[in-house]
């Protein structure tokens, strides 16, 4: 899993951005999982630019005011970005094993962006038209669909595959007529790893 750190700078206020960068700057200073050079130099680049931010809040009322926060800001951002990009870098290590990954950006004091769940997918068996046939049915928007199906419905062994389909819809004939069988179904979808779906037992008839 690669990790993808959330800063949420488009919605978060001047105020509360000098927080965050103060949360963040101090969990990195000495932290051995930081420790390399360009890490600490961006660590210290972002103290530079919360403080910059700072004064200028603070500074006295002029014509220049708003313009030099909102300069300010714009440099906080880009440190802050940056900073995270490293963050990832190192929490995204290849070296790592993937429980550790989280733990480090939350060192930094920094979330992780959530990983979108896949819907989960259904599928359902149907007895078909003609005797010794079924008919089944799966959620559509995947790119293909596999199917297998069993009449060892206690322990599934001997799955036999059917013909991959870009269809949502199989139909299955030949069964035995007053048998059990258990049908599975997996979705296959471009850059998601899927799991099958199943076992649903049905009488055919």
């Amino acid at each position: 899993m690669k990790v993808k750190i959330v800063l949420n700078l488009g919605s978060t206020s001047n105020a509360q951005v000098l927080v965050d960068a103060t949360h963040y700057t101090t969990n990195m200073t000495d932290n051995a999982l930081f420790a390399a050079a360009d890490i600490v130099a961006q660590v210290a680049a972002t103290v530079t630019a919360t403080t910059n931010l700072r004064n200028a809040m603070n500074a006295p009322l002029t014509d220049v005011k708003t313009d030099s926060i909102n300069a300010a800001r714009e440099a906080l951002d880009r440190n802050l970005n940056i900073l995270a990009a490293k963050v990832e870098a190192v929490a995204n290590s290849p070296t790592l094993v993937e429980n550790q990954r989280i733990g480090i950006v939350h060192s930094a004091g920094m979330e992780v962006k959530a990983q979108a769940i896949p819907k989960k997918r259904v599928f359902s068996v149907t007895i078909g038209s003609t005797e010794g046939s079924v008919h089944l049915t799966a959620s559509g928007g995947a790119n293909a669909h596999e199917w297998q199906y069993t009449s060892d419905v206690d322990n599934f062994t001997n799955r036999v595959a059917l013909v991959t389909t870009t269809r949502s819809t199989i139909d299955l004939s030949g069964l035995k007529r007053g048998s059990q069988y258990a049908f599975f179904h997996k979705s296959i979808v471009s850059g998601v790893a899927t799991d099958w779906e199943g076992p649903l037992i049905t009488i055919v008839s």
